[in-house]
């Protein structure tokens, strides 16, 4: 990432967010940080605090976040929420949450900051996805779909915006040592241990930290990547190339 470029990044305040956020102020990037929850605006840029979930205000925190720290060369979707229901209990309030938080907000984002990038002639878009777009959970039908459903945004402004020279990809991370929102930790547990660590479900035995989920984000997010778009890049330690 160049010194001064503009970003807007969502779900600054913890986690893979603010591990982003940190690590693009240090390369020189003016960040604008999205986030529910109020938190210090990254060294050189700002904060916004807007909840994702209200759909009718997000094409606004383009325009809004441009104001604050130019015209943006990258966008950066890391906010996200996980609100476990059985399916066939499923419930509107959180199916509708869900998809609004992890899918269309992204997508109204991507559009709304992707009509600027694409009138200048430059833009990169990153996503974070889950390795459970592809491998899913039980009680995880709402947040499965919304994450599968992202993938496929992901590909589709890909064909799009390549010609205008935006670059659109996601990550998909495993295990992480941060979590979404109401979603169980179990990186602590025993089965988590002994499956995933000990009998070596996840290959490098280890979880991710969350700063070296930023690092594919900062590179794909830069002006480094020059032909990569309309992909998802797996950052899981190896755990789906397992049986």
């Amino acid at each position: 990432m160049r010194e001064g470029r503009g970003v807007l990044l969502t779900g600054a305040a913890r986690g893979i967010g603010l591990a982003t956020a940190t690590r693009l102020a240090q390369a020189g990037a003016r960040v604008c940080g999205v986030d529910r929850d109020p938190a210090p605006a990254p060294p050189g840029g700002s904060a916004i605090v807007a909840d994702l979930a209200l759909l009718e205000a997000v094409p606004g925190l383009v325009a809004e976040a441009e104001s604050r720290v130019g015209s943006l060369d990258a966008l950066i979707n890391v906010a996200g929420i996980w609100e476990p229901e059985p399916s066939l209990e499923i419930s509107l309030d959180v199916l509708r949450h869900t998809l609004a938080v992890n899918l269309e907000a992204p997508m109204l984002l991507a559009a709304s900051a992707g009509r600027g990038m694409a009138e200048r002639g430059y833009g990169r878009i990153v996503s974070v996805s889950s390795v459970h777009a592809r491998a899913s959970a039980n009680e995880g039908l709402a947040y499965d779909t919304s994450k599968a459903g992202l993938e496929g945004a992901t590909r589709t402004l890909g064909i799009e915006l390549a010609p205008r020279g935006v670059l659109v990809n996601a990550v998909a991370p495993g295990f992480v040592h941060t979590r979404a929102a109401g979603e169980m930790d179990l990186l602590h547990t025993e089965p988590y241990r002994r499956t995933y660590i000990e009998e070596g479900r996840v290959p490098l035995r280890r979880s991710a930290t969350p700063a070296e989920i930023a690092e594919c984000i900062l590179w794909l997010a830069g002006p480094g990547n020059t032909y990569v778009t309309g992909q998802t890049v797996t950052i899981d330690g190896g755990l789906t190339s397992t049986f």
